[in-house]
């Protein structure tokens, strides 16, 4: 197949076209908050290989794809293309299949030839190739071992053209709060480009240490570009020291996101640390508590704020009805199906997505067609879809609110003894951290 026609065939580089911007809109409302690092390093020319980190399944495709400016091929398992007619649709929107251990069975061999030489040629014609390096995705914040493909395809290309075809691998680390929920957060951190040919004479005196070392090398700059927690255990540990500094002192996103790469470089050896952290949120958990109500019942007015919220959620309530009573089915449905294909969870986001590219339009043009007969004006009638997209921000707003102060109301509510005694651990951790 000749991938120099695919790539610049007009009507699949406008099928491209078509679909990046609806991954755009989509994740700009599935996500909450996204946020986007290393734009000096977004804009490249010539061949490159785009790696990510792998703990939200087709969404780690996704976020890359949607800011670099050329189309990507994608470098996909080849379970994908075993129907025939996912195999040809596929083929034509940018994949090529390759084999993971796990996509033959026993005794059968790989033979990943075909993967190789195609990725070979879209490099030479300064195509631009993704791969998701640790082969697997799981929802975890740490980087697994790579597999050697990257390594190997980069170094294979570059020495076939004697080390001056300029093959590059951008690295980009994805940070997500929860892969798998709607209107959580992410951060997209694209690194600066490795060049292959800086690993020629490497290759040239030990091939297979060559690819090792490159892809070492790949692996580490993927762990600075997120944040890595080791293990299991350390993102746990990472994750309740998160919630804990930002309900003492809430940072924007790009702070925070820093504030937590901080801590992966600091904390994860602290077993004192550790075991004070687990004690106190066990403790919390037992007393019915959560540290963001513990946090706000011992700050300085913490009646006035009280009372500005009851303030709030008794006036904004009726724009709260109105909003959740017509959002409510859109969002409902997609997570009603997400839970009856019972899919691995990794998937969830990306069927909550591919349903909600059907149900919202679908609500908002119903909507339109409803506010069009009773308002006799077009304009009025969009006007209309304006502000129920406004009343949905204002739902998520009010039920934040509404969250804040049921939890500072059932700190209140807690034994004094319990109060005070979980309120000095909490102090005593917070002091813990700023030392380490």
């Amino acid at each position: 197949m000749a991938y120099r026609n695919i790539r610049l065939h007009p009507v699949l580089r406008l099928i491209y076209l078509f679909l990046r911007i609806l991954v755009w809109c989509s994740v700009r409302v599935f996500y909450r908050r996204r946020l986007v690092l290393g734009w000096e390093h977004l804009r490249f020319d010539g061949p490159a290989i785009v790696i990510a980190n792998h703990p939200g399944t087709l969404m780690d495709v996704l976020h890359p794809a949607v800011e670099i400016r050329q189309e990507m091929f994608f470098l996909a398992n080849y379970s994908m293309f075993k129907n025939p007619v996912a195999g040809w649709l596929l083929r034509r929107l940018y994949c090529i299949p390759v084999q993971r251990r796990e996509d033959v069975t026993d005794g059968q061999a790989r033979n990943n030839d075909e993967a190789f030489k195609q990725s070979f040629q879209h490099l030479e014609k300064h195509g631009v190739l993704f791969i998701a390096p640790e082969g697997t995705s799981w929802m975890n914040r740490f980087v697994r071992p790579l597999k050697t493909g990257t390594a190997r395809i980069a170094l294979g290309a570059e020495s076939h053209n004697h080390w001056k075809l300029g093959v590059k691998i951008i690295p980009v680390g994805l940070s997500y709060t929860a892969p798998h929920l709607f209107r959580s957060e992410v951060v997209v951190h694209f690194g600066a480009p490795v060049y292959a040919r800086d690993w020629a004479e490497a290759w040239e005196k030990n091939r297979q240490k060559g690819v090792a070392d490159l892809t070492e090398y790949l692996e580490n700059q993927l762990k600075t570009l997120s944040i890595h927690t080791r293990d299991e255990a350390g993102e746990q540990l990472i994750t309740r020291l998160e919630e804990l500094l930002q309900n003492e002192n809430p940072l924007p996103q790009k702070a925070a996101f820093e504030r937590s790469q901080r801590l992966v470089q600091t904390v994860l050896d602290q077993e004192t640390l550790r075991n004070d952290t687990a004690g106190y949120f066990e403790d919390l958990e037992k007393a019915g508590l959560t540290d963001a109500g513990l946090a706000a019942s011992h700050r300085p007015g913490v009646q006035k704020r009280a009372l500005l919220d009851a303030v709030f959620l008794l006036l904004g309530f009726p724009l709260f009805l109105a909003g959740y009573l017509f959002w409510f089915l859109p969002c409902f449905l997609p997570w009603l199906l997400n839970k009856k294909m019972n899919l691995y969870i990794g998937y969830s986001s990306t069927v909550k997505i591919m349903a909600g590219l059907i149900v919202f339009p679908l609500f908002l043009w119903g909507a339109y067609r409803i506010g069009d007969y009773f308002l006799l004006n077009d304009w009025l009638a969009l006007l209309a879809i304006t502000l129920l997209f406004a009343l949905g921000y204002w739902v998520e707003q009010y039920q934040d609110a509404f969250r804040r102060v049921r939890a500072r109301q059932n700190a209140l509510r807690a034994e004094p003894a319990t109060l005070k005694s979980l309120q000095h651990r909490r102090t005593a951790l917070l002091a813990a951290v700023s030392k380490v």
